[in-house]
Formats: C-alpha cells, sequence, structure tokens
C-alpha cells in the first residue's frame, strides 16, 4: 500500500462490518456486539465460531465431514469444556444436551 500513488483507489471489500464506538460502548454486551462480530466472522471465513460441548463435538465427528474450530482445537486434542453439575443442569434446561439420568 505504501507503493501505491495517492491517487490510487482502494480496493472494494467483500464484507463491512459497522460497530458504534463511544466511550460508553459495553463491548462485551452479547447481543449487541459479540453476536454480529460472530456472524460477520463466521460469514467471511464460512466456518461455525460457536464452542460447543464435548456430547456435541462427538455428534459432529460421527455426521459431518468438517468440525467446527472449537471442536478441532478442543475435543479433538482432548481438550474439551470443562463441565459441573450446575452447567450440565442448565444445558439440559435450555434443550443442548439430553438428560440421562
Amino acid at each position: 500500500m505504501r507503493l501505491r500513488p495517492p491517487d490510487w483507489p482502494l480496493p472494494r471489500p467483500d464484507a463491512i462490518h459497522h460497530i458504534v464506538e463511544d466511550f460508553l460502548t459495553d463491548w462485551t454486551a452479547p447481543n449487541a456486539h459479540i453476536l454480529p462480530l460472530r456472524r460477520f466472522l463466521e460469514n467471511c471465513l464460512s466456518t461455525d465460531l460457536r464452542n460447543f460441548f464435548a456430547e456435541s463435538c462427538f455428534l459432529f465427528a460421527f455426521t459431518h465431514q468438517k468440525l467446527p474450530p472449537s471442536c478441532q482445537q478442543g475435543y479433538v486434542r482432548m481438550q474439551g469444556l470443562v463441565g459441573s453439575q450446575e452447567l450440565r443442569h442448565h444445558a439440559v434446561q435450555a434443550g443442548l444436551l439430553q438428560d440421562y439420568t
């Protein structure tokens, strides 16, 4: 870019992500900032960037040819999400896991 002449037009981007920025912005707001950014990156990378439990990664491994990155980095390398009884109970109530008890 430094070697281009000053009047050289920049290439048009394939995608643009706009965010609101001011000193009051809560950058950790899940629906306002994290979810739109994750969806933008998923669209650009053509992959699923969500985190999954080991049980879900196990099902993905047998039903899909390509695993999501969180399953590739965690489950396949035997580093799955550390669970607790409370986390499992919450996942069952949310319909993310089946209750085997």
